[in-house]
């Protein structure tokens, strides 16, 4: 039947109401799945868009992390140089300070020995003021005795009549009180002779003295002088021609040196932690010996002088020489340097 009431007379008639109901029904189901995927290709394009953003994000935070970790280790190093450096110098300067109280003693002993000198010449000088003195009294007695012998010469003369015998022998005694008092004049002269000597003498020394202290103070000022141009020479030395001393890569081996009631005292520690044990010289060589081996790298070994250490310039430096060239890295490569140098020549 058709919609009218008619009998539909075509052929194929239900066919076509079939095929009319099918294809739009196909068509609504292809349209939902098209949009049903555009909308999950939407999705997806969408969500890898915000992976991409995360994910170069994270690829830029990592670089950032990467620079600054570079930036920082660079920073490190540096660091680490520049206090190694300032230990050094630091080692220096007690070197140079233990080097300078030894010579300010050895000053010290020379002063105090030309002090006692110039106590001894100055006891002599009052000995022979002393001696002065009683010449002095000796002279003054016997003038005091010429006085008196020529009173009685006068007496005699009045009675020279009666007393000839006794004016001869007043004459002779005259004669040889006057002997006697040139005799003393002379020692007198003489003795004021020796104190105007030693007086001079005595001047002489004092002025040679006060010459040496000035000299002494010349001396050290210049060597100030002298030990800066030679450390600023030296940092440039060996920043155009060797890099600087450092214990980077290298096995650090740390030793305390000093003297107590007259014993020497050493103690050492490896790789900068830890605590300090006491050794002895002998046993720290061979326990040095043995790590330079055991280290391909080389050692660096650091030694420390405590406060009050109570050892002389030479004894610090001897010890510390010792240790750098046996062992330390850097300067067993500079005194092979040396020796091949030497062999070149």
């Amino acid at each position: 039947m058709s919609q009218g009431g008619f009998t539909d007379l075509r052929l194929n008639g239900d066919h076509n109401d079939v095929n009319e109901g099918f294809w739009p029904s196909f068509t609504d189901i292809m349209t939902v799945i098209v949009m049903i995927f555009l909308i999950s290709m939407v999705v997806l394009l969408v969500r890898n868009i915000e992976l991409v953003s995360q994910l170069r994000a994270t690829m830029e935070a990592e670089r950032i992390a990467a620079e600054l970790a570079r930036a920082t280790g660079e920073e490190k190093d540096t660091i680490s140089s520049e206090l190694h450096r300032a230990e050094e110098r630091i080692q220096r300067l007690q070197l140079e300070v233990m080097r300078l109280q030894d010579k300010g003693l050895r000053n010290e002993t020379l002063i105090a020995e030309q002090l006692r000198a110039i106590s001894g010449l100055t006891n002599e000088r009052d000995d022979l003021a002393q001696q002065a003195a009683q010449l002095m009294l000796l002279r003054e007695r016997l003038e005091a005795d010429v006085e008196r012998r020529q009173s009685q010469l006068d007496a005699a003369l009045r009675d020279i009549d009666n007393k000839q015998l006794q004016l001869s022998t007043a004459q002779r005694a005259v004669a040889s009180l006057e002997q006697s008092l040139d005799e003393a004049r002379t020692r007198i002269a003489e003795s004021e002779q020796n104190v105007a000597r030693m007086q001079q003498t005595i001047s002489d020394q004092r002025q040679s003295l006060q010459q040496s202290q000035q000299q002494n103070q010349d001396v050290e000022r210049r060597f100030l002088v002298l030990a800066g141009d030679y450390d600023e020479l030296k940092v440039k030395y060996d920043k155009l021609v060797r890099p600087a001393r450092s214990s980077a890569g290298r096995h650090l081996v740390e030793v305390r040196y000093w003297k107590q009631e007259g014993d020497y005292r050493i103690s050492w520690r490896e790789g900068g932690s830890g605590g300090y044990q006491a050794i002895t010289r002998g046993r720290l060589d061979r326990v040095l010996t043995r790590l330079s081996k055991e280290h391909e790298d080389g050692l660096y070994v650091k030694v420390i002088f405590p406060e009050n250490s109570g050892l002389s310039y030479n004894e610090a430096w001897e010890f510390t020489s010792h240790l750098h060239s046996n062992y330390d890295y850097y300067f067993k490569a500079e005194a092979a340097g040396d020796a091949n140098s030497d062999a070149g020549r």
